[in-house]
């Protein structure tokens, strides 16, 4: 195996995570000239495909919300070091994020009843906002009106308030130990050349989730949101909420039409959506979530053909729910991850995608993969892997587009479990 790509990073990581073997870059490390639909490919490095700010003098140390904004609009090219844990849903009074599933905090009812005073629907507080809401219309109707456009007004402001953008050849890193960002969606829209690296991210909380007729009350905000772009890489962080599914499936509000609906503030953990390339997360955990990682969103969505190019290594998926991924039309490469406390389902193969499992190590052997047939799902040498519906030969090889070096399942169950996640 050559010298892996991204060396000088993965220097500086080794520094903190000493136990890792050689890291690997996957497709984010690619560095060849044409993507898979024959474009032309310009890698940020020649050499090494995806280095994030590496190449730039310019960081800086961040503590709090109003300088890692500042710092997000410092030029084009920039390292940012995050210290402490930053909620992004605090100004200076007060977080907005309740401590319990149906709680609210005093901050976040002040926010209710001032943005909807004189409105079509005020009210006081949290509690009574979420009441009203659903009662105003029924399960399977569409939303329109006034009270969908109040709706839109607070979720407006609420996306202003947490979606942190992040622009190009830029990395976000912690500084050391129990560093992170809460209540805020890390967006990648339309970009290039991004590191996410040693970040506890946790609750992306959206409190006002919409009805969508005959789909009950959905959030619309992940941890990480990645669209539209290219040589991304996340790796080691620790990606989750703090309420689990079973405390949201006990916080139900009714329709006019007497319909009981769980309010559901969370959307995705990591979702890669809308015709990405190059793309790796790598030795990060994700837990304690439903809809954990989506990649594709749409069966009809067939420019995504030919992109969507994604390696999945070594990360844990603990007291997950599903989609471990849920993976439309993407050229994945699924290695070395470790399934553990499996609530559900494991990874779920849809339209057109070409799955290249390797390695992986699942806890629960029923839950290890769905039953879906759509597109290939290769497997080699996974541990506890249903072969039911498995496709007999790859469809591609990784080792044709970058370098690596796969454990066997059970030596990279020890190593993910010891070394995956953020620095704590």
């Amino acid at each position: 195996m050559k010298k892996l790509a991204f060396f000088g990073i993965c220097f500086a990581v080794s520094a903190l995570f000493a136990e890792v073997p050689e890291f690997s870059g996957g497709w984010a490390s690619y560095s060849g000239k044409f993507d898979l639909a024959g474009q032309a490919v310009v890698p940020p490095d020649g050499k090494y495909g995806c280095v994030g700010g590496g190449n730039s003098s310019v960081s800086v140390t961040v503590s709090n919300r109003k300088e890692l904004l500042e710092a997000l609009n410092k030029g084009s090219a920039r390292t940012i070091y995050v210290k402490g844990i930053i909620d992004m849903t605090d100004t200076g009074n007060g977080s907005l994020i309740p401590s319990e599933v149906s709680g609210s905090t005093k901050e976040l009812d002040s926010l209710i009843e001032n943005m909807t005073k004189k409105s079509v629907l005020p009210a006081k507080n949290y509690s009574e906002w979420k009441t009203k809401y659903t009662a105003s219309f029924n399960y399977d109707e569409n939303q329109s009106g006034a009270v969908k456009d109040l709706r839109d007004k607070l979720n407006g402001y609420w996306k202003e308030l947490t979606v942190l953008r992040l622009e190009n050849n830029t990395t976000i890193e912690g500084m050391g130990a129990n560093c992170g960002i809460r209540g805020a969606s890390l967006t990648i829209k339309g970009k290039s050349n991004i590191i996410i690296r040693n970040l506890n991210i946790s609750d992306c909380y959206n409190p006002f989730p919409k009805i969508e007729a005959k789909d009950g009350l959905n959030a619309d905000l992940d941890c990480i949101s990645i669209q539209n772009s290219k040589y991304i890489w996340i790796d080691h962080c620790t990606v989750y909420s703090s309420f689990s599914r079973d405390k949201i499936e006990k916080d139900k509000y009714v329709t006019k039409d007497g319909q009981k609906l769980k309010w559901q503030v969370y959307d995705g953990l990591c979702d890669i959506t809308n015709t990405n390339d190059f793309i790796t997360v790598s030795w990060c955990v994700f837990k304690n979530h439903d809809k954990t990682m989506l990649i594709g969103n749409s069966d009809k969505k067939i420019e995504d053909k030919n992109h969507q190019t994604i390696t999945l290594h070594h990360n844990i998926f603990d007291s997950c729910v599903q989609r471990l991924p849920m993976v439309r039309f993407a050229t994945i490469h699924i290695y070395n991850n470790v399934y553990v406390n499996m609530l559900s389902r494991g990874i779920d193969r849809r339209q057109d995608c070409r799955i290249y499992s390797e390695g992986n190590w699942f806890e629960d052997k029923e839950k290890s993969i769905t039953s879906n047939t759509f597109g290939s799902l290769y497997d080699s040498g996974s541990y506890n892997i249903k072969t039911a519906g498995l496709s007999k030969k790859a469809e591609w090889n990784p080792g044709d587009y970058y370098s690596y070096k796969a454990e066997s399942a059970e030596e990279a169950k020890n190593l993910v479990l010891k070394n995956a996640g953020a620095k704590n």
